[in-house]
This record gives C-alpha cells, structure tokens and sequence, in this order.
C-alpha cells in the first residue's frame, strides 16, 4: 500500500463518533497522488482505509497485515521483504538498518494494535491527530484534518508563509501533526501511543581526523553501490552537474560504469545536461536527457489542475511550484530503481555562510540566521498579509525556532537544525512523493554515513573540504572535472589559497544575491516556479471562481486579492505557491468513490 488512514474509537458507552461523510471525504484524500480507488474497511474499534497496492503487501482479509508505504525498503547491503518487517517493527533498533525515506504499517491479527514505522530521519512523511477518544494516523495530513474538524493552524500557517516548509511536528491543519524521527505509533480503542525506536545521530567526545572520516564515509558509500548494482543492474543514476551526483557516480567502481543508465532533466545548453553529457560519454554510460524545452506548454487550466495536484501530494507542506514540473516530467519516465544524490549539504555546512567560528548557540545567532537565510529565500510578500498575522506569525516562528537549535557549538547547531528540520520538513516531503512512485535510493541517508558527516570538525566541513576530500579518495580522475560552479572537487579537498579564492568568490556572488534579494524583498523561486506561476496566475485572472476560497481566509487582505486578480498587483511564485497550498488546503470536496469490505 502507498496510501493509509488509521482510525480507533474508545469503547466507553456514549463514546465519540465520527461521521461518515467526514470520513468519506478523508478517505477520499488517500488516491490523489494514486491511480486506485481506497478502500475503507470497518474494524473492530474503528476504521482502516488503503490506496495503491504493492505486489509485497501482506493482507489477510479478517483483519491481519504487514504493508510498506512506500516503494522500497533496503539495508546496505540487500532489500527487505515485507514479511521481515513485523519483527523489525517489534524490535524498533532494527529499524535504523533501513535507508529513509521508510515507512510501514503492521497489525498482527483482528483486534491487535495497529503499528505504524517511520524511518530513523522522519524522512517519509506520516501525521497523526488525537481527539477526546478518538485517534488517527494517516499518511495524509489533509485527511486528519477533514476528521479533526477542518480549521487551520495560525503557527503553521506563519511558520510556512515566512520560510516556505514547516518546523517542529506543526502543519498546516489544527492538531495534525508529523511523526517525529525514529517514531513507531499504536493505535487501539482509542488511543494513540507515539514511541522513539532510536536517539538522534550520535556525535563522539572528540571529532574524527578528516582523513579517516573520509575513509570510512567512501567505504560506505562503494558498499552501497556495488550492493545495489549487484540486484538491480538496471538501476538509473540521477546525474546533475552538481557536487552529490557526482559523488555517488564516483562511489561506482570504474569497471562497472560501462552501460549503467544516467537521468538528467534540461535543456542541452544547461550545465546540468553539458557536465552529465561529459561524463556518460568518459565512462560509456547510457545517458537520457528530459529535455524541458520540447515539452508541450501546459494551458494555464492545466498548469492550475497540477499545482493544486502537486500542493495535495505535498500535504500542502512545501512549494506547489516546485514540485509541478517535476511530477508533468515524471510522468514521462520510468519509474524503477533510481539512485539519486541529495543531503550532501549536511557534510558541507549548509547555513555555514556568512556565520562565526567557534561561537555558541543565542538567541541573537537563530534571530539574524532566520532573517538572513530561513526568512528570505520561499517567504511570501508581506502585502498579502493582514499586518496583525505577519506580527504574530514572526513572533511565534522565531520562538518556535529558539526551540530547535540546541545549545553549545552554534556551527553544530546549524547542521543538527538542517538535518532535523530542513531535510525532514522539506526535503522530507518531496522525498515522500517520490518514495511511493520509485525506489528512491540515496545513500548518503544511510545513518552511519550522516553520523560520520556530522562528527566531522566543522572547519573541515566549510567550503565543502569535506566532501572536495571525499570525492579525490573515490575518484581521483572524476575529482578533477569541474562542477556546475566552476569548483574543482579535487582543489576544495586542500586549503590552498587558490581554494580559498575560489570558494570565496562563490560564496561572495551568493552573497551578493542575498543582499540584492532582501534590498528589493525578492523571492528565489525555484526551477519552473516563475513560469507555472505566471500560468496559475493567467487562469485565475480569466476564471476567478478557481480560487474564489482564499476571500475566505482571514489572514489574507481582500483588496490585495482584488488587485493581483485585477492584474493592477503582481504576485511573486513564493506568494502564489502559498496560495495554491490554502486553496488545497481548504477543499474538503472528496474527490474519489470509496469502497467498503466488512
């Protein structure tokens, strides 16, 4: 199963109810990123619904069953039926074997517990919701929320207008929230028990010396590659012009790359498509280029219909944008074994710019790192907002934020924080989407890896020395080929002052840009945003009963409204990404038939 919503009652005289219209529509929230109909089953204390089968689903028709949520589940070294996953699920620690994004649901026979398994990072996305007497646990935020009563969450909401993904456990929705990492939920006559199977990564007294972290992290990474080449030979790489992919290809032995298969999405002139097109032709790879200049131009309806497709895949927890021209790419290619790169910046410092050495966590450092950094790139502009909700959003975000960044080393503070929060909340959340679609393999999720990246001295990590290091033991030859930046992974391996020159003058333009981004309260949308955004804006102006919903959302100005509908008023894509998430948020339409089983 990709799909599944959980729900049990307390068995007390006069308990609570649910009412089957509720439900119906919550159900039908299982099938929008599902060409299935769900099937909602009525169990002994309460409700179990499904969508989308998988041939290793184990299910016994009184009541019994073991199913994955997503497509693969894999050690380092092999895959793992899913008849292994009830005593995986028991055990807990086992589970930290699994590469994320994982996700599995288990009950043993009719009227046991139901056990729900996130993987170790909280990578794929899962939510749960509890009411007096009543508990749930979905894989889809929206459906709980339909069950919980509808209303929306002003932390969510403000968290997500400033930064563009959420923190902590919060969503969009009133008393939904995520599984955090490592969490095994068990649900049963009523009642909801969330248990951690494993603490958080752990980080020797001293760190490693950078020659034997790199040592071990390569080994890793080789065993990784060479296992799951050997059982899936036909396996396609996900190769970019950046630093991961190439780190991943050079994990390859050489003697293998001849003939294994190479995805790049871009046009030919893009460095992406040039820098992938060098080295498949280096190792007679098999390459295959999307090319997004000979797609057909989606209509402005059409790209609308995607955006708010993509928003509900998302649990309207991430950019729409984003994720709408990958999702019209992806259905045009295989969908298989993919090996993609993603995750890197955690060996690399991503918030490191621009912050002080040796420095301890304060307020004053997670106050201007969320105004420089978190609160600029996705943020929505401030005119759309009634001013009393941005104030309140700020206050309650930054108070939120002080929560997360855990005291001590404020450089490792920042890694913890991009790990837990921003790959779990955002990268998390596209991850998912792509976990129920492929067997999406990343080895640079597997725990010990991560381990060794975050017990690395944080000044051995800046400028990407960590990983300029990693690349050279993999692959020298490969280490010297610049990346889509003009870097050279051979030289960031080495503090010469070439490096440090290079490094700079990066960091200096993206500097440059930051600054330019905040003086003019620019957004950085991403990849196709700017276009799908204009197009969603396009339909709206010509239809705009499309998004008539958001004059009923109380946080937005009406007149700002009338004015970008009027077309008086641009809206940036940050903006109408968000947008697009109220207005998925705010349909309770239940958009599939559901069928019942006793």
């Amino acid at each position: 199963m990709k799909a599944l919503l959980a729900v049990t009652l307390s068995s007390d005289p006069g308990g609570p109810a649910i009412d089957e219209r509720s439900l119906a529509q919550a159900v039908g929230c299982l099938n929008d990123s599902l060409p299935a109909e769900p099937t909602l089953r009525r169990t002994d204390d309460g409700w179990i619904a499904f969508a989308g089968t998988d041939p290793g689903d184990l299910t016994d028709p009184a009541g019994g069953f073991t199913v994955r949520l997503g497509r693969a589940a894999r050690t380092r070294t092999r895959d793992v039926a899913t008849t292994e996953l009830p005593a995986m699920i028991a055990n807990g620690a086992a589970l930290t074997d699994l590469l994320p994004p994982f996700a599995a649901a288990h009950r043993p026979a009719p009227g046991a517990p139901i056990m729900i398994a996130g993987d170790w990072l909280g990578f794929h996305q899962l939510y749960w919701w509890r009411g007096p007497g009543v508990s749930a646990v979905s894989t889809s935020a929206r459906a709980l929320s339909i069950l919980a009563g509808g209303a929306l969450d002003p932390a969510g909401l403000g968290a997500q207008a400033l930064i563009g993904w959420q923190i902590g456990d919060a969503t969009l929705f009133a008393g939904v929230h995520t599984f955090g990492p490592a969490t095994i939920a068990t649900l049963h006559r009523g009642g909801l028990d969330l248990r951690r199977y494993a603490e958080p990564p752990a980080r020797p007294a001293t760190a490693p010396q950078l020659d034997e972290a790199v040592e071990a992290m390569a080994a890793i990474l080789v065993q990784w590659q060479t296992a799951y080449l050997d059982d899936h030979p036909d396996a396609m790489l996900q190769l970019t012009g950046g630093h991961d992919s190439r780190i991943l290809l050079a994990a390859i032995p050489e003697q293998r790359r001849a003939g294994i298969r190479a995805l790049t999405l871009g046009n030919p002139d893009s460095p992406d498509v040039m820098i992938a097109a060098q080295l498949v032709e280096r190792f007679g790879m098999a390459h295959q280029v999307y090319r997004l200049d000979e797609q057909r131009r989606p209509t402005p309806a059409e790209t609308h219909a995607l955006a708010l497709a993509a928003a509900r895949e998302l649990e309207c927890a991430a950019s729409p944008l984003a994720l709408a021209p990958l999702l019209l790419a992806e259905s045009h290619l295989e969908q298989g074994h993919r090996l993609g790169g993603l995750g890197g910046e955690v060996a690399r410092g991503f918030y490191y710019a621009g912050q002080p050495a040796h420095a301890t966590t304060s307020p004053h450092l997670v106050d201007r790192l969320a105004r420089w950094r978190l609160f600029s790139n996705e943020a929505v502009e401030a005119d759309a907002f009634e001013p009393a909700f941005l104030d309140h959003a700020r206050a309650t975000t930054l108070g939120t934020l002080h929560g997360l960044f855990g005291p001590g080393d404020w450089l490792r503070s920042t890694d913890d924080f991009y790990l837990m929060q921003r790959m779990h909340r955002w990268a998390g959340v596209h991850g998912t989407v792509a976990a129920i679609r492929r067997h999406y393999i990343n080895p640079m999720f597997d725990r010990t890896f991560v381990e060794l990246a975050l017990a690395v001295a944080p000044g051995d990590k800046r400028d990407s020395m960590l990983l300029g290091r990693l690349m050279r033991r993999l692959d020298p030859e490969l280490a010297r080929v610049p990346l889509d930046s003009g870097l050279v992974p051979a030289r960031l391996g080495t503090r010469s002052v070439f490096t440090r020159l290079s490094t700079g003058t990066v960091t200096a333009r993206k500097m440059v840009r930051k600054v330019h981004q905040r003086v003019t309260r620019g957004r950085r949308a991403q990849l196709g945003a700017a276009d799908a955004a204009a197009l969603v804006l396009e339909h709206w102006r010509a239809e705009p009963a499309a998004c008539e919903a958001l004059y009923g959302v109380p946080l937005l100005r009406a007149g700002w409204l009338d004015r970008v509908l009027s077309g008086s008023t641009p809206a940036q894509p940050t903006t109408v990404a968000f947008l697009i998430n109220l207005l998925a948020a705010t349909d309770r339409t239940a958009r599939a038939p559901v069928s019942s089983t006793a």
